[in-house]
């Protein structure tokens, strides 16, 4: 099971000793099941290999889930989040308000370095530092999806502006 054996590989590069891959050698998969601490939150990992269909999966949970009446809100973001930046993987909400970062990559003919992995598990968790007070506040307050993309968008709005201003005082510079 070579991507199992990645995983492991994985497991020893970065020093996780406690952590193990379980290994279903009949169907053909593995799991790596962990705990990592972001922001000072715990997030459960979990890293999942799948023979038969040659993918290798990473997903990442937030430590809090949304809470009722939010899935539309938090849907909304998490799909202008997808859209608006560039993360490797996705940010998605499960039915039972679970949200999770999570990305897939096909490694058919191709012998993936343990990097890989890190890279995976980079893009989540710069995701998540990046975004997590605005997924907070549409997950667990009555803060809607509206308010939290003004301030996107307001924040936006001061780097363009930041940036003109920079433009403008490189080509008083240089006109000198």
């Amino acid at each position: 099971m070579r991507i199992a054996k990645l995983i492991e590989e994985y497991i020893a590069d970065q020093g996780w000793d406690n952590d193990t891959v379980n290994r279903d050698e009949e169907e053909g998969t593995s799991q790596l099941k962990t705990t990592m601490s972001i922001n000072n939150q715990n997030f459960r990992l979990y890293i999942e290999g799948d023979e038969k269909r040659e993918l290798l999966s990473l997903y990442l949970y937030a430590p809090f889930s949304v809470i009722e009446g939010k899935s539309v809100d938090a849907c909304l973001l998490f799909n202008y989040l997808n859209d608006r930046f560039t993360y490797r993987g996705r940010i998605t909400v499960q039915d039972d308000g679970d949200i999770r970062y999570v990305e897939i990559i096909d490694v058919e003919n191709i012998e993936p370095p343990i990097a890989m992995i890190d890279n995976m598990l980079n893009s989540g968790i710069g995701m998540f530092r990046s975004n997590i007070e605005s997924i907070a506040a549409v997950a667990l307050t009555q803060k809607t999806y509206e308010a939290i993309r003004a301030d996107y968008d307001k924040k936006d709005a001061a780097r363009e502006l930041h940036n003109q201003k920079e433009e403008e005082n490189a080509s008083t510079e240089s006109e000198e």
